[in-house]
């Protein structure tokens, strides 16, 4: 299991985003549930809503192990994030999901790989 943040999902989507081949690498060897917290998926549907494909998008995610991870997340843990790491919430989601389920993240996003638990966190420039 793992926590995917939507930078990795977004860069997998879109063949002309710099991390593409290294998302392909980092899901293809990834073993599922490729956990996402709502807000992330909500960040990853953006771009798909607007080009009326959200459903098959996430249909083509679902297909290869991702799933929305339904675990609440205590406010207090969230705003205890924010104070400790200065991340936005949207990335202190990501952490806590993380935490919560004691996973490691893969992020593309340097200053919430900082963050990872126990600096466990995937991916980075492959």
């Amino acid at each position: 299991m793992i926590v995917v943040d939507a930078s990795v999902l977004v860069a997998f989507l879109d063949p002309d985003d710099l991390h593409h081949h290294a998302a392909i690498y980092l899901l293809a060897r990834a073993r599922p549930p490729l956990l996402v917290h709502p807000i992330s998926a909500a960040e990853i549907l953006v771009a798909p809503i607007r080009g009326g494909v959200a459903a098959e998008v996430w249909a083509d995610l679902e297909a290869i192990g991702v799933e929305i991870d339904t675990r609440p997340i205590d406010p207090m843990q969230l705003a205890r994030l924010r104070n400790e790491t200065g991340l936005k919430i949207p990335d202190c989601c990501v952490v806590a999901t993380a935490l919560n389920r004691r996973s490691p993240i893969a992020t593309f996003d340097e200053q919430l790989a900082r963050h990872a638990p126990s600096g466990r966190s995937v991916a980075g420039d492959e």
